[in-house]
């Protein structure tokens, strides 16, 4: 009877299920591309393709490097030209840990090369952007990317350029576990026969499996987190020379999470794809129309988001407050004396800077320790700031929660 009783209890305490693994696989895959160039480039966007060697340092954390080209044709003084671009990348990657859809996240460095064996320019670029990789079995995976670079190098009429690519193709992993896992089943629960001869014998019951509740209290990595994100989207806005404009605003977050509630933070950089124009009036009371330029904003944002239905995809909305900065307006003052352009520049200066509420309402979707989403951000309006009225920002992102979540379970 003790053996029977000890090999019962044996398989009920059986070894822990084994969740799916991509730590310490290598990762090598083609694929192709379709780039939007800066309109720096005067070249018309189109395809290319390109290759991956990346490995993943944990199922969470990972690095690659990435090599693409393409021959990008254009108009130049009326003639038809071509020319050759290759891209040499290398990031760190932000994973999901997912099974078999693996949502990440990528930031780094590439380094653009024009031209043949005598370029005309090479250009010092970062780049950020979000992807998924599906799998089709242990090995096999499809790979959907887009990516933004943006150079910190100037281009020829000092411009900074700013791409856009997206890409898809398939990736074949080598080494570690496999994208499938191994799944053992879970152990029976015990007969009461078993249950009754362990504790005659003296015995201790094993605990019995988690309920299904419980299983999602242990691994939503939600309830007090750290989260880090990134964010990218267009900001719309009016001025009082331009009128409408949308223009590419991008940024990172910090989100720390309470049981239905949480902190927002972000820090947002727009670089526009062209100067934006409002007017200041002169000293002397005339109008310039249009007569301050400016190119580059910056937005710091702090609220508090509602997360109420607690689902792998939920929707949250929150309020807070924005401060929003025009950086180096230029402002012009035809026909003015030193003094009085240097007064209108101030001018310039004083209205390029206020601060906003915001409300927000998006719909995220969770898997694992990261999260994607997507939100909706209205502002109030100020009066005496270059920009006019309210803004609109629709932007999307990834956030990844960089603390584990609790083990122990507790009560609700």
């Amino acid at each position: 009877m003790r053996v029977l009783t000890i090999a019962a209890l044996a398989l009920a305490v059986g070894t822990a299920n084994l969740s799916a693994q991509h730590g310490h696989q290598l990762e090598i895959g083609g694929f192709g591309t379709y780039t939007g160039y800066d309109a720096t480039y005067t070249l018309d966007n189109g395809f290319g393709g390109g290759a991956v060697l990346g490995y993943y340092l944990s199922d969470y954390f990972g690095i690659e490097t990435t090599f693409d080209m393409a021959s990008p044709t254009g108009v130049n003084g009326g003639v038809a030209f071509g020319t050759r671009l290759q891209r040499f990348g290398a990031s760190l990657v932000l994973n999901s840990g997912g099974e078999h859809n693996n949502l990440y996240v990528i930031g780094g460095y590439t380094r653009a090369h024009w031209g043949g064996t005598d370029p005309f320019v090479d250009l010092n670029m970062i780049h950020g952007g979000i992807g998924d990789k599906i799998f089709f079995g242990k090995r096999l995976a499809l790979r959907l990317e887009a990516k933004a670079f943006y150079s910190f190098d100037q281009y020829l009429g000092g411009a900074k350029p700013l791409d856009f690519t997206g890409s898809a193709g398939l990736s074949f992993f080598l080494f570690g576990k496999g994208g499938g896992g191994t799944h053992e089943p879970a152990a029976p629960e015990l007969p009461k026969e078993t249950r009754d001869s362990i504790l005659a014998a003296g015995g201790t019951l094993p605990p019995p499996p988690p309920t299904k509740e419980k299983i999602v209290t242990q691994t939503s990595g939600w309830h007090q987190q750290w989260f880090w994100g990134a964010q990218g989207g267009v900001v719309a806005f009016n001025t009082d020379y331009d009128g409408f404009s949308a223009e590419p605003t991008f940024g990172g977050h910090w989100l720390v999470t309470a049981k239905r509630t949480a902190l927002y933070v972000a820090y947002e950089q727009s670089f526009f794809l062209s100067d934006r124009h409002a007017t200041i009036t002169h000293p002397d009371g005339t109008l310039e129309p249009g007569n301050v330029a400016f190119n580059e904003m910056r937005r710091i944002i702090a609220g508090v988001l509602a997360f109420p239905v607690q689902k792998a995809v939920q929707p949250f909305g929150g309020a807070g407050f924005m401060i929003v900065q025009i950086l180096n307006p230029v402002a012009t003052c035809t026909a003015c004396t030193a003094t009085d352009a240097q007064l209108v520049q101030l001018a310039a200066e004083d209205a390029s800077s206020k601060a906003f509420f915001f409300w927000m309402a998006g719909i995220e979707a969770r898997q694992g320790r990261m999260s994607l989403y997507g939100h909706y951000l209205l502002t109030s309006r100020a009066s005496g700031f270059l920009i006019s009225g309210v803004t609109h920002t629709l932007q999307g992102g990834l956030r990844y929660s960089f603390g584990s979540a609790r083990e122990g379970v507790g009560e609700r």
